[in-house]
């Protein structure tokens, strides 16, 4: 069969001039349909004119099969999509996964949903499986996760077993239609060493997918996919484990296995937790060894109250210690902050953008609290009245506010949230002595262009709907 495998447009980041990044998962998938012809697009590479492009795609190569990835966010997109590929080819089977099918297939399955099968959880067997019920050599009742119509309604088969990553081959990159992925203007691309995180943070839908699991790749593995891209001609790598310093000797070993097989020509990109970071004080010296450039670094708040809430312990001395041991090893910091938590007001917000400048961060990466389908902060706040927008989940960005405080409409929280960034992202440490500046000979450039479309965005309400076009 032919199956085609695609990703959404719309970032998880809210700097597209900066950086542009693949969907790794579907190139893992691809590798396991190797009896299939296979293609995967990354939509986010299209742009503009998305529906007149995957028309002329869809009539090329006619696809039996299409497979659509999507977050909660994406999920308009993802209709969208869905519409085009049904109008052009009515026969194809449309099946979507990913987070949102897995953490809200109740809802997506009612009435008369747009897709033919719904996959919830890891795709990699289950897609296959899938295929083989599709041929008819297997039952649909006998395919793991799988969600399909009977009768009328939808019947939703068991969960599959977590996969053992040991037996997962490399993913299958040649799959891709498109492959301009870059960061700033460096060829950019994903590996992945570990799934899942054990940690209970309240605002998190990981566990929702995993579990509280932790599903680690061997260093061979690891070393051997380097070696792929590096061939490939990759400059920039991006690690994107759930939580990769959940083991930090673990991650220690792998900066050093990146310096022994001579991998340090590339630079490495990876978001850390704050306590994981600093669990073991030879892990921040072996990342700038290894070429480490940016850590993105979950402090999410710098309140001990909203630290209890969200379940990260005290780790205010650790943030502190993190983000000067990086930065004295030549490492720029990014870092994650989340605003709009139950008690804020105007003061508490002001806090974190201040804390951020105390600290020496390089860019703060400040978003409001949102109530994301299978978190358990989504049920706190619906039951507490907070939530101002359950239902239109493409405002769930992280940069529009979704929640009011017990302070503060949600207009006063867009408002404080949207002018603090503005400040921050126009200060002038963004441009002076910046880690975007350091490394990048046009960096501030990159960065002054990508804030201005920032600046469209706050004004007209959403900061995502500018950067593609159906």
């Amino acid at each position: 069969m032919k199956i085609l495998l695609l990703a959404m447009p719309d970032a998880a980041n809210n700097f597209h001039r900066i950086i542009k990044v693949p969907n790794l998962g579907l190139c893992s998938i691809a590798a396991h349909l190797k009896l299939h012809e296979v293609k995967v697009v990354d939509l986010v590479l299209v742009h503009r004119d998305i529906q007149a492009w995957l028309q002329r795609f869809l009539r090329e190569f006619r696809p039996d099969v299409v497979g659509i990835s999507s977050m909660s966010f994406q999920y308009e997109s993802a209709l969208k999509v869905m519409s085009i590929c049904r109008s052009c080819l009515p026969q194809a089977k449309l099946v979507l996964g990913g987070y949102h099918a897995t953490l809200a297939y109740r809802e997506l399955t009612e009435g008369s949903p747009p897709f033919d099968f719904l996959v919830r959880g890891e795709g990699e067997h289950a897609v296959p499986a899938l295929l083989e019920a599709l041929d008819g050599q297997r039952s649909f009742f006998d395919v793991p996760g799988l969600s399909w119509p009977r009768h009328g309604s939808f019947i939703h088969n068991p969960p599959a077993e977590l996969l053992d990553l040991a037996q997962l081959p490399l993913p299958a990159r040649n799959a891709r239609v498109l492959d301009g992925f870059t960061y700033f203007d460096r060829k950019l691309d994903c590996v992945e060493t570990s799934r899942g995180c054990t940690m209970t943070c309240t605002f998190c839908s990981i566990t929702g997918m995993y579990g509280t699991s932790f599903r680690c790749h061997n260093i061979d593995r690891f070393v051997e996919d380097l070696k792929v891209l590096q061939k490939r001609g990759t400059r920039t790598v991006l690690l994107v484990d759930d939580n990769i310093t959940l083991d930090s000797r673990r991650f220690t070993s792998f900066a050093r296995a990146i310096v022994e097989h001579g991998l340090n020509s590339m630079e490495y990109l990876v978001q850390a937790s704050v306590a994981g970071i600093v669990a073991d004080p030879e892990l921040i010296p072996a990342l700038a060894k290894a070429n480490f450039a940016l850590v993105f670094l979950g402090i999410e708040s710098v309140l001990p109250q909203n630290l209890a809430l969200f379940q990260k312990g005290d780790i205010r001395e650790k943030t502190e210690r993190a983000v000067r041991l990086l930065r004295q090893h030549g490492i720029g910091v990014m870092g994650g902050f989340i605003i709009g938590n139950p008690d804020d007001g105007p003061e508490e917000i002001r806090e974190v953008f201040r804390a951020s400048r105390r600290l020496g961060i390089d860019l703060p990466y400040v978003q409001c609290v949102t109530p994301y389908p299978g978190t358990r902060i989504r049920e706190e706040l619906l039951a507490a009245g907070l939530v101002t927008n359950p239902d239109r989940l493409s405002r769930y960005t992280g940069f529009i506010c979704n929640v009011r405080t017990r302070r503060l409409s949600v207009g006063q929280l867009n408002r404080i949230m949207n002018w603090e960034n503005l400040k921050a992202f126009f200060s002038p440490s963004m441009f002076i002595g910046n880690y975007f500046v350091r490394k990048r000979e046009k960096g501030g450039l990159k960065v002054l262009l990508n804030n201005l479309d920032l600046v469209r965005g706050f004004f007209t309400g959403d900061q995502f709907r500018s950067r593609h076009r159906f």
